[in-house]
């Protein structure tokens, strides 16, 4: 067998492993909402799908781009915003629409949102 088939045929059985294990990431993550638990971490997350934390952070980087810490809080983020702008949550306070997204705390979100701004900064000035 010649080299390049070699490594099509690798690439296709590392690609047709991590399919299955990406589907359950996908279900537990965005189906059922994991990152707005409170405890949400690689480490809770990784004995949730069977996993080591190294797997779930590859995961998280290869196919959304970010390390798994950073898309539980950017889904917060993203959560928090829908909340906020939903007409029901009229009479609840920021804080509280805060905590029902995860977030530990206001501080654990400012500190997200300035992270987010500088990190937009910096993409903005390459």
């Amino acid at each position: 067998m010649s080299l390049f088939n070699f490594i099509l045929v690798f690439i296709g059985k590392h690609r047709s492993n991590g399919a299955p294990i990406k589907n359950v990431f996908d279900h537990y993550f965005f189906d059922l909402k994991y990152y707005l638990q409170k405890d949400a971490s690689i480490k809770y997350f990784s004995h949730l799908l069977k996993v080591s934390a190294k797997k779930v952070d590859e995961i998280s980087s290869v196919y959304y781009t970010l390390p798994f810490q950073l898309l539980v809080n950017e889904h917060r983020y993203k959560h928090f915003v829908e909340e906020i702008e939903n007409p029901i949550n009229a009479n609840l306070s920021i804080e509280s629409i805060i905590n029902l997204c995860g977030f530990d705390s206001n501080d654990s979100f400012v500190d997200y949102v300035k992270e987010k701004r500088r990190i937009n900064q910096l993409q903005i000035i390459r």
